[in-house]
């Protein structure tokens, strides 16, 4: 074989080679929709100031499923169940709720929000976000990503009172322990995406206005 020839074929290979390489890192940085659904906020955490995040998700689901799916019973049944923990994971699960209000704390959000309940003050956001985190991990983060995903089953604050899933924490905490839950742990709530318009948000979703607002 010729010196020319085994530059081609070297080349060739090289080529073929790079390609791959491309196709397998390609498919390795796009998770599957079920990786994504896997995709936990606080894997990365390592101040062991959070719960293990689906060992939280397994609490709130219990919660729920216990109360039947009544969110104001959920709030009661929550604290029943957190003082069955120790004080260190009743601060950790507290830690993990703050973390995912964190997360959560987006316009796009709060622009349905506000179509959900005709307005939606900064406390009333707060209390939806706490809502979305009652009714489990695939709707939680499955609403963040399509805030209209959850037509078919939210509802409205006068509806279904949305406050109270922040206080079984505190509440639980200070029954087991005479003290205040500790407030060492402070995730950054930075505002994330455009500030919606008051008078146009409804066209940005058009499925929750409908069922809210009548609007076609």
């Amino acid at each position: 074989m010729t010196l020319k020839s085994i530059l081609l074929t070297s080349f060739v290979f090289a080529i073929a080679l790079t390609s791959c390489e491309g196709q397998n890192n390609k498919s390795k940085s796009q998770p599957s929709a079920k990786e994504e659904l896997n995709i936990n906020l606080t894997s990365s955490d390592t101040t062991t100031q959070l719960m293990n995040e689906d060992e939280f998700w397994k609490l709130i689901d219990k919660s729920r499923a216990s109360a039947n799916n009544n969110y104001q019973a959920q709030i009661i049944s929550l604290k029943t169940i957190l003082l069955t923990l120790e004080p260190i994971d009743i601060e950790k699960f507290d830690n993990t709720f703050m973390a995912l209000l964190a997360t959560s704390y987006d316009y796009r959000l709060w622009g349905a929000s506000y179509i959900i309940n005709g307005g939606c003050s900064d406390d009333c956001f707060d209390y939806f976000r706490q809502y979305l985190i009652g009714h489990g991990k695939e709707k939680f983060y499955k609403t963040i990503k399509d805030p209209e995903s959850c037509v078919s089953w939210v509802k409205s604050e006068e509806e279904d009172n949305w406050e109270g899933l922040q206080y079984p924490a505190i509440e639980a905490y200070k029954q087991k322990t005479g003290k205040e839950i500790p407030k060492t742990y402070h995730p950054k709530f930075d505002l994330k995406g455009k500030p919606f318009d008051e008078a146009t948000v409804m066209k940005q979703y058009p499925k929750l206005a409908k069922k809210f607002m009548g609007y076609n």
